[in-house]
């Protein structure tokens, strides 16, 4: 591929992936990607049959990838069968419908009002830094059980590691800021091991120790400390990068907007939903193939690295009208933001529960929300992408 914006480079990936998606997707639907040294699926029928494939295309668990680097293994995302449902009994005890039902008003309204109070007579903000991320961080927070963590310092843990994970150039001052990020995880989740071991509790980290394990037994620490870590990077930022993603979506197109701010409650799961098409805030899950697998005129090795690439996926057009516009009202369709069974991602339900009450507020409560024609929207990212700049303005 020549030098230009849509060549597969990890700058291009970084800065705006989406050239690069369309142009793999038109011209090398399956392609290696050097940079991490792992095929990229780019295509939505394609990607979902490499998902649903588990004979061929098992989770990845090397020990030469940044995952394995950053989260440590084995980890949820590295485990299969028996071991596997065992885990995710412990993580899914509380995240189901029902169950979320039950407290995310709760966990969320007093959070987002917090933050919505702090910027409202300001008249505007970062919508992602000042409101969003942190809403995201400390409701996410507060269910693993660091409730007195402050957001600062979880914004920096989830920071560092998606920066780790997208590390290609093996820049080492991402390294040593994400070694700092992990000792103080690791001492952090100890102090909230130790509380739940002589007495569980109602928090993500005592539920992932003990659930799914027989009487009186419980996982390690250092069993559980990557899933953990999993569950801090994907489920600190994803709501957060998720309602910022769908707000610039929103803010970017006025007519969207105003039908929005006209009524939230209707419109806001919706335009959330959308936004999660729209930018996957994770967009990429590693597999490896387990024997030769052929697909799209390419045949992947055995033993090789497969990235199946979500946020190329959402933006198919075989599968999506107009791809690259944010559109609340398209007619629905299943996007791929949240992976694939038997990982698809355990926290669904409080993300999008969450993302909803999120913007519902910020569209009720912020008069005239619109974006600064002064400044630009940013956003960055691959593996994990999301608006990092969102400036707005409203009638204070």
């Amino acid at each position: 591929m020549a030098n230009d914006a849509s060549a597969l480079t990890g700058a291009n990936l970084y800065n705006d992936p989406y050239p690069v998606y369309a142009r793999l997707r038109s011209e090398a639907p399956v392609a290696l990607f050097e940079g991490t040294n792992e095929y990229f699926v780019t295509r939505y029928d394609d990607c979902r049959t490499v998902g649903a494939t588990d004979r061929v295309f098992g989770p990845s668990g090397a020990a030469d990838r940044p995952e394995a680097r950053v989260m440590g293994m084995p980890n949820v995302l590295t485990m299969s069968g028996e071991e596997h449902a065992c885990l995710r009994e412990g993580i899914d005890l509380n995240l189901t419908q029902e169950r979320v039902r039950s407290y995310v008003e709760r966990l969320t309204l007093p959070v987002v009002q917090r933050f919505l109070d702090e910027i409202k007579p300001k008249g505007e903000a970062n919508l992602t830094t000042e409101l969003f991320e942190p809403i995201s961080v400390r409701c996410i927070g507060d269910v693993i059980g660091l409730t007195e963590t402050s957001n600062d310092n979880l914004v920096e843990w989830f920071h560092a590691m998606a920066l780790g994970l997208q590390n290609v150039s093996n820049d080492q001052t991402v390294w040593d800021r994400l070694d700092v990020a992990l000792a103080d995880i690791d001492d952090q989740l100890g102090a909230l091991y130790e509380a739940a071991l002589s007495k569980p509790n109602s928090t993500l980290m005592s539920h992932v120790m003990h659930g799914g394990m027989p009487e009186g037994q419980v996982r390690s620490l250092k069993e559980i400390s990557p899933t953990m870590r999993v569950i801090i990077l994907g489920g600190l930022q994803e709501p957060g990068h998720a309602a910022a993603n769908a707000c610039a979506g929103l803010l970017s197109n006025p007519e969207q907007a105003k039908v929005m701010a006209e009524d939230p409650s209707a419109h806001a799961l919706r335009a959330f939903d959308e936004g999660l098409r729209w930018v996957a805030p994770i967009g990429v899950t590693p597999r490896v193939a387990l024997e030769d697998f052929e697909i799209a005129g390419t045949t992947i090795p055995a033993g090789s690295s497969v990235a199946i690439v979500m946020g190329s996926a959402n933006r198919d057009e075989a599968r999506f009208e107009n791809p690259d516009r944010f559109d609340m009202f398209r007619k629905k369709k299943q996007h791929v933001s949240f992976g694939f069974r038997p990982h698809f991602c355990s926290g669904h339900f409080l993300s999008r529960a969450m993302g909803e009450i999120a913007l519902q507020e910020a569209f009720r409560q912020l008069p005239n929300l619109r974006l600064d024609p002064e400044q630009e929207i940013k956003a960055k990212g691959w593996r994990f992408r999301g608006v990092n700049v969102l400036p707005a303005k409203w009638d204070a």
